[in-house]
């Protein structure tokens, strides 16, 4: 199996609640939502309310499972990354901390589908699987940051208001 240096890195900054993207948007405060949706599959709506309501939560990962070209191209401020496609993608899931919530994406939701299963098998309680991946995101004209996430990056979008 071939290592990656630098994903043994972003396993400890899970593990120690570091996220992967440096561009923390200033706009959008955390919205009192009351009642966030139960752990599962959720839409791209819920999943905005779930990323507003615990972007200060030190609990809350933001994961994208897309690859690194993919992650580049345009992700989610504050996310994190794990490729899908790597020989270690589950052994590298079971590394993560399982007292975490973790909301997971992808492209279209077929990897999160996958990697949710993945995840109960593995004993993780709290994560989300946004159902229609970025792909949804992007077509509610949500934040966008492009480049990767290790360094400065540019992002669009907007958070919508209440």
């Amino acid at each position: 199996m071939k290592r990656r240096p630098w994903l043994g890195f972003l396993c400890g900054l899970l593990l120690m609640g570091g996220v992967g993207c440096v561009h923390t948007p200033s706009s959008g405060p955390a919205k009192d939502t009351g009642v966030l949706p139960e752990y599962g599959t959720i839409s791209t709506e819920e999943a905005l309310t779930v990323i507003q309501a615990l972007e200060d939560d030190n609990r809350f990962v933001l994961l994208d499972i897309r690859t690194p070209a993919e992650v580049e191209a345009g992700h989610i401020p504050g996310a994190a990354d794990l490729d899908f496609y790597s020989d270690t993608f589950r052994d590298d899931l079971a590394q993560l901390d399982r007292d975490r919530i973790y909301l997971i994406y992808c492209r279209t939701g077929n990897r999160t589908g996958q990697t949710y299963r993945i995840m109960e098998d593995l004993g993780f309680d709290a994560v989300y699987d946004m159902e229609d991946g970025i792909t949804q995101w992007m077509a509610h004209d949500y934040p966008i940051c492009t480049g990767g996430l290790d360094v400065a990056h540019t992002c669009h979008g907007t958070w919508p208001e209440d």
